[in-house]
């Protein structure tokens, strides 16, 4: 028996059989593995028979008829078995590679390794995956329809994870009790109602739900964090094993999301946590969407209420026109708010989707990852492990990266449209204080990073400007000089240096670091959108197509790249002291 890690760091064991053929074809040997395999060699002594003798006896047996058939066609020629052949079912759930491998003298030894957790796992990556497709067209989540979001989403749940419950519970406004919304039994494919429970009856359970940090029950009997909630409730057979994903709007839970399974313990994977853990957030963006629509319907009902009172006291009410002009412009103003509002909404859920399915992606890719370097480590690699390997990483790469290419151009889109609506605020800066300001906001998350930033100006300088024009920009420079300006093997001081000066017509602001350079042969192209050096860091190559467009279209400035002194880069941009119209 071998063990090793198989995806979210479980250990599980996996059994290898072998068969000992001697130099004349027959058997010889057979470890204890072969019977829990094929049960007739614990019936049945088998030593001495050659192969195809030992196939017609496995032939007679209605479980292996058709795989020994198949195993025999594969092998016509007397073609030795090899794990690129594919695997073979023995049994109802079971699937096995199965290699010859040769000895010294004549004879071969029949390795039959058991590849049914792994292909367990590809099973659950894709229900998960199908899952997330379905919940995608499911409009009642997006639109606030609560009672057919809980029941799709608990019926999902249990559909994608193989579970035998799904409950969806949510905390009342002084969190001293968790309601039921809903809960699926996939035993009887019913939906119940379980009431509520109390925090002074379950203070363990209340306490687990607002840490905001899911809870993993590998054993339901004697956990702490079920005392006084009957999670069996009548159940046939009793519930083994639960997850607790608490449902979070920002730092704070609201609710929590239960699975329960039954008749055997559980340990729950890191996949199926991130997946609970995703459902949750379409929980919050439902309820999101619910509040919403309340919020518009009672917009709308103050909007006919107001204009039959218009109407019915129009000859009344002349003096007072002026006063109704500002309530209708105020409620202009709260429509436009509500339509981005919706635009938010909408974008968030069109982004979710690509993002959950390249993160179902990636999580399937890592548990492939941990699955060959443990065959590297353990010297077992075959060609067929490289392959299938390959194969994984290639099909999960494709899947996430077009996921990731659409989340990225929804977000591209919604930026165009949002700024569209907002206006910006002009106003006069204290440059050298501003600027301060900005390097104080980025020094917690440069400090990690291991970059000194230091901030300057000249004398006393005012500049009438969008002060979120400014920040943008200072912004990006700096976190692109600690992304690439500094290789990993950068020995010495990271230094990033923010200057504010006084020219005869303008000002000058300077982002001067002291790295490694930029090379001249790509000076030209660094303002151009999408082009990185740092992809593989999670560089997009728009942080310095922004800044340009930001300078000259509405700073109404110029930007610049200089080489200083000592090596590094220094950005200049020159701005005017009075912003153009």
């Amino acid at each position: 028996m071998l063990s090793g890690e198989v995806g979210d760091g479980q250990l599980i064991a996996v059994k290898v059989a072998y068969i000992v053929y001697g130099a004349d074809g027959r058997l010889l040997s057979y470890n204890e593995r072969v019977p829990e395999i094929f049960p007739i060699f614990g019936k049945q002594d088998m030593t001495g028979l050659t192969r195809d003798e030992v196939r017609d006896v496995l032939r007679r047996e209605d479980a292996f008829r058709t795989t020994i058939d198949d195993l025999t066609e594969r092998t016509e020629g007397n073609k030795p078995l090899s794990s690129d052949m594919g695997g073979f079912r023995f049994g109802e759930d079971g699937v096995f590679a199965i290699d010859d491998l040769p000895l010294p003298d004549g004879g071969v030894v029949t390795l039959i390794r058991d590849l049914s957790a792994k292909k367990r796992t590809m099973d659950a990556v894709a229900r998960m995956d199908a899952a997330l497709t379905k919940l995608a067209a499911e409009e009642a989540i997006y639109n606030g329809t609560k009672a057919r979001a809980y029941e799709i989403i608990t019926e999902v749940a249990c559909e994608a994870l193989g579970a035998s419950r799904t409950d969806i519970w949510l905390l009342n406004v002084d969190s001293t009790a968790l309601y039921a919304q809903e809960s699926y039994w996939e035993a009887d494919k019913g939906h119940r109602d379980l009431g509520r429970v109390d925090e002074e009856n379950c203070a363990a359970l209340f306490r687990a739900v607002k840490t905001a940090r899911p809870t993993s029950i590998t054993c339901v009997d004697g956990a702490d964090e079920l005392e006084g909630f009957d999670v069996q409730l009548g159940a046939e057979p009793p519930f083994q094993s639960l997850l607790l994903v608490p449902i979070c709007r920002g730092p704070r839970a609201v609710g929590v999301v239960l699975v329960a399974e039954a008749g055997h313990e559980r340990v729950w994977t890191t996949s199926e946590i991130s997946f609970v853990s995703y459902l949750s957030g379409l929980i919050i963006r439902m309820l999101e969407a619910h509040d919403r629509q309340v919020a518009e319907e009672g917009l709308r009902g103050f909007n006919e209420m107001l204009e039959a009172r218009v109407k019915s006291r129009t000859k009344e009410l002349e003096g007072a026109m002026e006063t109704l002009k500002l309530a209708q412009d105020e409620l202009i103003r709260s429509e436009k708010m509500a339509s981005l509002g919706g635009l938010v909404a909408g974008v968030a859920h069109e982004i979710n989707t690509p993002l959950g399915v390249a993160l179902t992606s990636i999580t399937h890719m890592a548990e492939e990852l941990s699955g060959f370097e443990r065959a590297v480590k353990t010297g077992s690699i075959k060609r067929s492990d490289l392959s299938g390997f390959m194969e994984a990483v290639s099909e999960g790469t494709m899947v996430a990266e077009r996921n990731l290419e659409r989340a990225a151009h929804l977000i591209r889109s919604f930026k165009m449209v949002a700024v569209d609506q907002v206006a910006d605020d002009v106003r006069e800066l204290d440059v050298g204080a501003y600027i301060g300001e900005v390097v104080d906001s980025l020094k917690p998350t440069l400090r990690k990073a291991g970059v000194m930033v230091k901030a300057e100006a000249q004398g006393d300088l005012h500049l009438k400007t969008v002060a979120g024009d400014i920040s943008h920009v200072l912004t990006n420079l700096i976190m692109n000089a600690a992304l690439h300006a500094f290789p990993d093997e950068w020995e010495g001081c990271k230094e990033v240096r923010v200057c504010a000066r006084r020219t005869t017509d303008g000002m000058f602001l300077e982002v001067i670091d002291n790295g490694a350079g930029i090379p001249e042969d790509i000076r030209d192209k660094i303002f151009e959108p999408f082009f990185t050096t740092a992809r593989n860091k999670g560089g997009s190559g728009l942080g310095l197509n922004i800044v340009y467009n930001t300078v000259y279209q509405k700073l109404r400035g110029t930007i610049l790249l200089e080489e200083p002194e000592g090596g590094g880069a220094r950005f200049v941009i020159k701005l005017p002291i009075e912003r153009g119209k």
